[in-house]
């Protein structure tokens, strides 16, 4: 099937290996999303992203908010670069099996998404 357009406003989910949820308003998902990990026996993550658009657009608040409610452990990793390179998602992998991380959760556009989906 094929979209000539997409509705941002609409909130999409894509399922594959990882689940991926876009549009406005997707980072409210959050929640559910803890709230699922912790029911799963996930009790540490790391959250990858971007320098500082995680922040700006208050999608940081979000996810440190629900992961706090769902008393999960969190490692922020955001020294993801546009186009990441193997050498950052090796450092990301490494950094998450150290701190013990059981999941990934990628915030922001195509490269943190892309180098989450990688680790």
């Amino acid at each position: 099937m094929w979209e000539d357009e997409i509705n941002i406003n609409e909130v999409k989910e894509i399922r594959s290996k990882t689940t991926v949820y876009l549009g406005v308003g997707a980072i409210k998902k959050i929640y559910d999303i803890a709230e699922n990990l912790k029911k799963s026996g996930i009790n540490k993550v790391i959250v990858m992203t971007g320098k500082g658009a995680y922040k700006k657009t208050g999608a940081w608040d979000y996810v440190e908010d629900a992961l706090k409610k769902s008393n999960i452990d969190y490692l922020l990793y955001n020294k993801v670069t546009p186009n990441p390179t193997v050498d950052e998602v090796d450092d990301a992998a490494k950094l998450g099996r150290e701190f013990g991380a059981q999941a990934v959760i990628g915030i922001g556009g195509g490269s943190p998404i892309d180098a989450s989906k990688s680790t």
